[in-house]
């Protein structure tokens, strides 16, 4: 079963262009999008989700879909944020350190308050540690970064690519959630 049938999405093409024949590795044509719509509805019933929040918030791929949802949080009173950072493993954590806070402060998700800032650094250590590994040094990185917060928590997702190579890269993602 594939994924289409599974989440009944409709096979139309994206942006109006048609479906272009791939020769599958079983050696059989098929038609195939270049990708797909997927609608999905959750319920946030505790102030606690804002991971899940920041994670769909960072899951978003065009600036519609972003804003969109950044207005559903803002009618709940929650605080969200976007921003992008890429570059080398080994230099994201300084990185990440100046996308975030910038962000976090221009966007008024924190205020420059010991704990507010506090929450948005251990929040962000774990997204950090959840999506590079050690063994990540030298790849080659991209990511999203969201961050989500309500009246006592935050939370800070990061979802991306990394590669050694162009042909190996792959997606990962970390989050991290922190009692403000």
């Amino acid at each position: 079963m594939k994924l289409r049938e599974i989440f009944g999405v409709k096979e139309t093409p994206l942006n109006g262009k048609e479906a272009e024949p791939v020769q599958e590795d079983s050696g059989r044509q098929e038609n195939s999008i270049r990708g797909f719509e997927l609608a999905v509805k959750l319920r946030f019933t505790e102030e606690s989700q804002v991971g899940r929040a920041a994670l769909l918030l960072s899951c978003t791929t065009d600036k519609k879909s972003e804003e969109e949802l950044k207005a559903l949080l803002g009618e709940e009173g929650w605080k969200s944020v976007a921003t992008e950072v890429g570059g080398v493993a080994s230099e994201l954590p300084q990185k990440i350190t100046r996308a975030l806070v910038g962000a976090a402060l221009n966007a008024g998700v924190v205020d420059k308050k010991p704990r507010e800032m506090h929450a948005l650094m251990h929040a962000a250590l774990e997204a950090i540690n959840g999506f590079v590994s050690l063994g990540t040094l030298e790849a080659s990185i991209g990511a999203k970064l969201a961050i989500v917060r309500n009246r006592n928590w935050i939370a800070v997702s990061m979802v991306g690519d990394t590669a050694y190579h162009a042909v190996a890269h792959h997606e990962r993602c970390g989050l991290g959630v922190m009692h403000i």
